[in-house]
């Protein structure tokens, strides 16, 4: 009879094993990115945790995934990056699951681009675009599985210096560095940390750039996105898909030995060895 119990309990535990779905948290999952890549690993069957500083859009993008994809496990969070005592409390408050998976979207930096920033500009930049989403990975960190994965989304100009974006490029560059930072910090753990440098991504911000572009030019919207395309060796934009599909296989097994790097998703725009 012990014999049968210890069957059943090997085979139960087998079972649920196989049956968990992967848990991954997503930061600020109610912008362009955050909301493609919920859509994403939702109709992959992952159980998902969606972050964000709006409880109403969090909601709101539950509900929109929930009635695409009725059977997923989702779970929200409010998390502010420019108020790090309230994040804090508000990870430490809310039971998390295990995680396997983190990504880290940090807000967009905002500094003038005419000069030197002063102290305080510098300051608060850094606060809210670097330190409160470093600070949120350092929170999180307890709650995830050995062998995880974690992801930061990063920009264009943490792949190379670009004229157009002065004093951004020096916050966005700072996540380049972190990335080493942090393999050699959770190595004993055998969590993989990478991040991604997007080139332009065909998001609602860059249709509306190149939309105001063109109306200023008196061109059509085709031609507009022609002609900033020209730089992009294969001719045109990334997709939203192919965020998601890179962050999807950097997330799973399929890149075990894929760790500290920064990947460019940028259809070769980037010329820097």
């Amino acid at each position: 009879m012990r014999k049968f119990i210890s069957l059943w309990a090997f085979v139960f535990l087998v079972f649920s094993t196989i049956a968990r779905a992967d848990t991954i948290l997503i930061t600020a999952a109610t912008g362009s990115f955050g909301e493609a890549l919920s859509f994403h690993f939702a109709s992959e069957k992952f159980d998902l945790i969606l972050a964000g500083r709006d409880k109403n859009k969090l909601d709101g993008l539950k509900k929109r995934i929930l009635s695409k994809h009725q059977n997923s496990n989702i779970s929200t969070i409010t998390i502010d990056f420019s108020d790090i005592e309230a994040m804090q409390t508000s990870i430490q408050n809310i039971k998390l699951n295990q995680l396997d998976g983190l990504i880290l979207i940090g807000p967009r930096p905002e500094l003038i681009r005419n000069d030197i920033p002063n102290p305080e500009e510098w300051k608060k930049a850094f606060s809210e675009t670097f330190v409160a989403p470093l600070e949120c990975l350092k929170q999180i960190l307890p709650n995830m599985r050995d062998n995880g994965s974690i992801v930061i989304i990063s920009g264009n100009s943490s792949k190379e210096y670009l004229r157009a974006y002065p004093n951004t490029n020096v916050i966005r560059l700072a996540w380049t560095g972190e990335v080493k930072n942090l393999m050699h910090f959770l190595a004993t753990r055998k969590i993989r940390v990478n991040s991604i440098s997007p080139g332009p991504i065909l998001t609602q911000f860059h249709r509306d750039k190149i939309a105001k572009a063109a109306s200023d030019s008196q061109i059509t919207f085709e031609e507009q996105f022609q002609n900033n395309s020209k730089s992009i060796p294969l001719g045109t934009y990334g997709s939203l898909d192919d965020v998601a599909n890179l962050v999807n296989f950097l997330i799973s097994k399929k890149s075990k030995h894929i760790n500290g790097t920064n990947i460019l998703l940028d259809g070769g725009e980037s010329n820097a060895y």
